[in-house]
């Protein structure tokens, strides 16, 4: 990865070496063609600022040493992604301003009130994306995090400027814009000390029921997997009762908490043992 990050760093920065040296000869191709003085200018302005934050980006990405080497991509490397497309978009408007024979300057205090209302319309996305940006550089959450961010529980995926893309258990991609996010209660599983499974379930007043001997039953039913599960932490808990019904939280402790396919699997068997002992 490295090595991909260095040999694009030297790619872009001969690049720049071209350009500067090729000035005189672009000055003249552009001066044969016609093209405007203002967007000749902007053009190779916007080239050269396109190759110096490129090589700035890789260079970064070069000494950057990430927790995870066989991950991709994480919060670091998105934000810097973040970063430099919101500077492509600057120099893009930049070069159609130029195009259209208008200068920074002038655009600044003739257009400051159309700016204004932009910015009124657009609060919400630009507060999306700034609460993007501030999401993936504080760690709040990370990719692979297995949260639950409001009513949405499940691993996260990606995190744009705008959203951040959770897949459930059911394989369904949940996108929370980033407003929401901070405005939700936010629950990492990952990052918590004991990092304990569970399960929500509900017992009916008018189904008979023994806690212990339910708790007996569903362990035995998890054979297979007690190898993998901190046997002590296994149990069940009565979290509200009602006249109508007794809210329990089943809890386990994996030995290896980072192993989710094995979660998964444990969660989907004692699921549907608890349908069948509860609801049959």
């Amino acid at each position: 990865m490295s090595r991909d990050h260095f040999f694009k760093l030297l790619f872009y920065v001969i690049g720049i070496g071209v350009l500067l040296l090729l000035k005189p000869l672009y000055t003249q191709l552009t001066e044969a063609i016609h093209i405007p003085e203002l967007f000749e200018h902007t053009l190779y302005r916007v080239f050269i600022g396109f190759l110096v934050l490129e090589a700035a980006k890789q260079a970064i990405l070069l000494t950057y040493k990430p927790e995870d080497p066989k991950r991709k991509k994480d919060n670091f490397t998105i934000g810097i992604n973040h970063i430099s497309k919101i500077i492509y978009g600057l120099l893009l408007t930049a070069l159609v301003m130029s195009l259209l024979n208008i200068s920074i300057k002038e655009a600044l205090t003739t257009l400051s009130l159309i700016a204004a209302a932009l910015v009124v319309m657009t609060k919400d996305y630009i507060s999306n994306v700034i609460n993007g940006m501030y999401m993936t550089f504080t760690r709040v959450v990370n990719i692979g995090d297995q949260v639950s961010i409001g009513g949405s529980k499940g691993k996260i995926l990606d995190i744009t400027l705008t959203n951040v893309h959770i897949v459930n258990e059911d394989d369904d991609i949940i996108f929370i814009p980033n407003n929401k996010v901070f405005s939700e209660e936010i629950i990492n599983y990952t990052r918590r000390d004991l990092k304990k499974s569970a399960i929500d379930f509900q017992i009916s007043a008018e189904t008979p029921h023994n806690i212990e001997q339910l708790e007996t039953l569903l362990w035995a039913h998890i054979a297979e997997w007690h190898a993998d599960i901190i046997e002590e932490t296994f149990t069940i808990k009565t979290v509200n009762i009602k006249a109508e019904y007794t809210d329990c939280k089943l809890h386990y402790i994996l030995k290896d908490p980072l192993d989710k396919q094995t979660d998964t699997q444990i969660k989907r068997a004692l699921k549907r043992k608890l349908v069948t002992v509860l609801y049959h």
